[in-house]
């Protein structure tokens, strides 16, 4: 039995969320990437509501939680250094002003890529010119 095939544009977060999913449904999945590598960098991630719900189904919440960046919160500081307001990051289970789980997007792709590795071919250096 043949499987389907899929082709994907881009290796970033929605290409490879867009691979996992797609894999644990059988699909044969292929990824194509003009740059030589994942790319790393990029602005913090927060893992909050549908974005923390998708990573806790993909079974990827512990690994996130350990590699994300260690925040305690946000304070407002007078001219004598005295808190005078203070939110912390698990205030309002995680969802209010301060995220939880906020992961910078380069190691967010690393993970993504970790644990799909074996499962897609990955076409780095390519970009998609025509289909036939």
């Amino acid at each position: 039995m043949n499987r389907r095939q899929i082709l994907i544009s881009g290796a970033s977060i929605a290409g490879l969320a867009c691979a996992y999913w797609l894999r644990s449904y059988g699909f044969a999945v292929t990824i194509v990437e003009i740059a030589p590598a994942t790319r790393p960098g990029g602005q913090a991630v927060d893992l909050r509501g549908a974005g923390r719900t998708v990573i806790e189904r993909m079974g990827m919440l512990d690994d996130a939680r350990c590699i994300g960046l260690d925040q305690a919160g946000i304070s407002w500081v007078d001219q004598q250094g005295r808190t005078r307001a203070a939110i912390g990051s698990d205030d309002f289970d995680g969802e209010g002003f301060i995220s939880e789980i906020e992961i910078l997007r380069g190691d967010l792709v690393d993970l993504l890529h970790r644990r799909l590795d074996d499962e897609v071919e990955y076409l780095f250096n390519d970009s998609i010119m025509r289909l036939a």
